[in-house]
């Protein structure tokens, strides 16, 4: 019973697609957070509701929606855009020359994760609504960029839905990190990210097995070593199901700051990238905002197991797979002989 009741809520999701609406007493509580780093590298934080934000924001003195790309970072699940990995995304576009919003969700997407599924539509319209708006202040479909981090993924899949039934035009790009898979992974395109959504689409899987997807779901989609598991900063404790889901983020964030830094390597399938078997291709891409869209398909993507975690040409090289390098290292001696307890011994144990 428990293993069904498991399986509805991770690939089938009953109830998930029915409908969900935001109350006018609740919708002051949808906002947009314009974060900005000025070249003094302060960093500025506004507040604005989502109904007045196309007009307000726009009177903002460094915001230049004619002008200069946009980027809109939609948070997922218990998230926040006052949390840091939001605040760090934010600064890298920041510094970059974007006009950077990100959505605050923080009352809506709290709610019990099968209900806040429901809500990623709803939510994703009225973004959808407020990016159409501010076209009327100068914002072009080719200079907006749209990423969303787990449940967020899926908020701007709405938004961009929404943009192009309004406008006719997609997004140039939208970016998926680690895009929600509980609930979502039976869903068809129109409910979910999709590669038809925009322009470029490109996705990073970092938790396949748990709180992410495996299918590939973008033009360009990055399996972050293998996709599953990602390798532990602290030794002998490993990175599970939510420390890898989040990592997504902090792998894109400092892909930004260090550009070509994050190669993957061009895999067959999704199970070869799962197992690490894709050295022998010769074709590489780039993780962040130099990839190459020309070279589609499904990727490798080697990493450290350090801050800022990118492998460089290193990580293109099979002797230096992380998983196996690592064992390979603990496992170097011919002989294994015990001659003191494990540093896990507790004496008091009999």
């Amino acid at each position: 019973m428990e293993e069904e009741l498991l399986t509805l809520f991770i690939f089938l999701g009953p109830g998930v697609l029915k409908n969900a609406t935001i109350s006018p007493i609740m919708m002051p509580m949808l906002k947009i957070t314009v974060h900005r780093m000025s070249e003094a590298g302060e960093v500025t934080r506004k507040v604005f509701p989502i109904l007045t934000a196309h007009k307000t924001i726009p009177k903002e003195k460094h915001i230049d929606f004619r002008n200069k790309k946009t980027v809109l970072y939609a948070v997922g699940f218990l998230d926040s855009s006052v949390y840091p990995q939001s605040q760090a995304v934010g600064t890298a576009y920041s510094k970059r020359g974007y006009n950077v919003l990100i959505t605050e969700t923080i009352a809506f997407l709290t709610y019990i994760y099968p209900k806040s599924v429901r809500l990623t539509r709803t939510v994703g319209k009225k973004v959808g609504e407020f990016l159409v708006k501010l076209t009327e202040y100068g914002l072009t479909a080719d200079n907006l960029e749209l990423v969303g981090a787990s449940l967020g993924a899926h908020v701007v899949a709405h938004a961009a839905k929404y943009f192009y039934a309004a406008t006719g035009k997609k997004p140039a790009r939208l970016t998926g990190l680690d895009p929600a898979g509980p609930c979502y992974r039976a869903l068809p395109p129109p409910e979910r990210l999709d590669r038809s959504d925009a322009q470029r689409v490109d996705v990073i899987h970092s938790n396949i097995d748990g709180f992410g997807i495996a299918e590939p779901l973008g033009h360009i989609d990055f399996y972050a070593n293998g996709g599953e598991f990602q390798p532990s900063d602290i030794p002998y404790i490993p990175c599970l199901v939510i420390c890898s889901h989040v990592r997504a983020i902090i792998y894109w964030w400092q892909a930004i700051e260090h550009p070509k830094k994050f190669i993957g390597v061009k895999c067959d399938n999704v199970q070869e990238a799962r197992l690490a078997r894709c050295y022998n291709n010769t074709q590489i891409n780039y993780l962040g905002l130099s990839a190459d869209f020309s070279r589609t398909g499904i990727y490798y993507l080697p990493t450290n197991n350090e801050f800022p975690y990118f492998r460089g040409k290193e990580g293109l090289k099979a002797e230096n797979e992380i998983y196996k390098s690592t064992i390979r290292k603990i496992n170097s001696d011919d002989m294994f002989v015990v001659i003191t307890s494990s540093s896990f011994y507790c004496s008091d144990v009999e």
